[in-house]
């Protein structure tokens, strides 16, 4: 492990510690995480109580009982592009996860402490990369086709759930630009994080990837928090070949801070709903300078993310109602960003039928735009050999219906997306795709 890594972390955390000893609440209810979520978190399904097992023959509440609660999901998206893209296919992408969440309150009476153990394994095909050709891959669980070791993590909850501080293999993107909303779509450009971000900075995880890392999250309020994380940025560590098992902390530092007001999230809060998050990442690791072809240490950027239920459908407790939600990132430095600037705006509606209060419906628009550095390479290499393409920008429509079976436990969804100007050249025709996403939890 490099010194200035130990060196940068170790300052982090301290500061980061320090801050969150000082740390006061003016309201100390909080909502619980995912009840008030218009989707569910990373690769949860909208009920997690909810089993199409059921009790596994009394397996899981034994397990539940002494504070190990275990989650087995399913994931596939099924998808094909029958006009546009390089040529016309259809694959299958699929993800099987576990998850091991270890309550050491239970276990050995620590008190706000758990430790969380999870894993995939990941088969199938990539339609874009096969067919299209594009940049943003149409299925969100595509990636890492291997098994994979994700979280060994531990989290500490401190003065009345105010701070948590957590340690381990962690992934970035389980934290950091999140919206409940991002998860209803397949669209990879959504899901689970808006995806600019890894054009620009090698040393972003997210499922299922992670590296070593150390976050802590205070509350200065009940509806306010401020976060930040320290991590292992080296890329290699995500090779198939290494399983998510390759511990070494080689890497340059990747560092992320964010801050969010949660309107309307407590239990006794009567207004809508909503989600406001700015955060500011750095990379320090090295990158080729698209003028000079000289490398260059470090890159960094900013971003925007919100979500807001704008009506209300039925009772006051209803989760039912009609929201928006937009992402906008910049990573300024075109000389060594490939996507200065990306976006995504969503309408997104749960319980539009009162007899499926839990179905949920999206529409939502991805948009990259290539730098202007990277195009100027482009045309330069171009003059040598005409196959190069200049990349300007790549945009995603998609539309998307989930339907909930078996009390959330199974669910449908029909899904079309329409990609203009595949892989950002104008060489490729623009592509429809259809399909479905299927998920279970077990």
């Amino acid at each position: 492990m490099h010194k200035e890594f130990r060196v940068r972390v170790s300052i982090v955390i301290v500061i980061l510690y320090c801050s969150a000893a000082v740390a006061r609440s003016q309201d100390i209810t909080e909502a619980s995480a995912g009840t008030r979520d218009l989707a569910p978190s990373p690769f949860k399904l909208v009920l997690p109580r909810e089993h199409l097992l059921g009790d596994w023959y009394g397996a899981r509440t034994w397990l539940e009982d002494r504070g190990i609660v275990p989650t087995l999901t399913f994931v596939t998206d099924s998808l094909g592009n029958p006009s546009g893209g390089q040529e016309q296919g259809f694959t299958t992408a699929n993800n099987v996860g576990l998850d091991l969440n270890f309550d050491l309150e239970k276990l050995c009476g620590l008190e706000g402490g758990s430790f969380l153990l999870s894993m995939s394994y990941r088969f199938g095909g990539s339609l874009s990369a096969n067919y299209i050709h594009n940049a943003f891959t149409v299925q969100q669980v595509f990636g890492g086709e291997t098994f994979h070791l994700i979280n060994v993590a531990y989290l500490q909850k401190l003065l009345d759930d105010r701070v948590e501080l957590r340690l381990g293999r962690i992934a970035t993107g389980d934290d950091f630009l999140v919206s409940p909303y991002n998860y209803v779509f397949v669209q990879n450009g959504f899901d689970g994080n808006p995806v600019g971000i890894f054009f620009n900075s090698p040393g972003m995880t997210a499922y299922p990837n992670d590296t070593w890392g150390a976050l802590v999250k205070v509350r200065p309020t009940a509806r306010t928090y401020i976060m930040g994380g320290v991590y292992n940025g080296d890329p290699s560590i995500r090779d198939n070949s290494n399983n998510g098992a390759d511990f070494s902390m080689d890497g340059p530092l990747f560092a992320i801070g964010e801050i969010a007001y949660q309107p309307n999230s407590l239990p006794g809060d009567r207004g809508l709903i909503g989600n406001y998050k700015a955060g500011f990442w750095y990379d320090n690791s090295r990158f080729s300078d698209f003028n000079t072809g000289e490398f260059e240490r470090g890159n960094w950027g900013f971003y925007t993310l919100f979500d807001q239920v704008l009506v209300r459908f039925g009772e006051q407790r209803s989760y039912r109602g009609f929201g928006v939600a937009g992402s906008f990132l910049v990573s300024p430095d075109q000389s060594i960003s490939q996507m200065p600037y990306f976006f995504t705006a969503a309408l997104v509606t749960r319980g539009i039928f009162p007899s499926r209060p839990v179905d949920i419906i999206g529409l939502g628009v991805v948009y990259g735009h290539f730098s202007n550095d990277l195009q100027n390479f482009q045309r330069r290499a171009q003059q040598l050999d005409p196959n190069v393409g200049v990349q300007s920008h790549e945009t995603v429509l998609e539309l998307t219906y989930r339907l909930a079976l078996f009390k959330s436990a199974l669910y449908f969804q029909p899904d079309l997306q329409y990609v203009f100007r595949p892989g950002g050249t104008g060489r490729i025709s623009d592509a429809l795709v259809l399909g479905a996403q299927v998920g279970v939890n077990f």
